[in-house]
């Protein structure tokens, strides 16, 4: 039973590996994922109301 419970304290510890360094590229990449996110989001929220609006007339 102690091993379990040493070997969950070395789970806790761990919190993955640290955030990627702040490059040009890096922030490229960064943006370029926001702004499909936001595409994505965009059509999640506008399409359900147009498809409403379009099948209710």
């Amino acid at each position: 039973m102690n091993d379990n419970d040493e070997n969950c304290k070395d789970d806790e510890d761990d919190w993955g590996n640290p955030p990627s360094p702040d490059t040009p590229e890096n922030r490229k990449k960064a943006q370029r994922a926001q702004l499909i996110i936001g595409i994505v989001a965009l059509i999640g929220i506008f399409l359900p109301g147009l498809l409403f609006w379009v099948l209710k007339r």
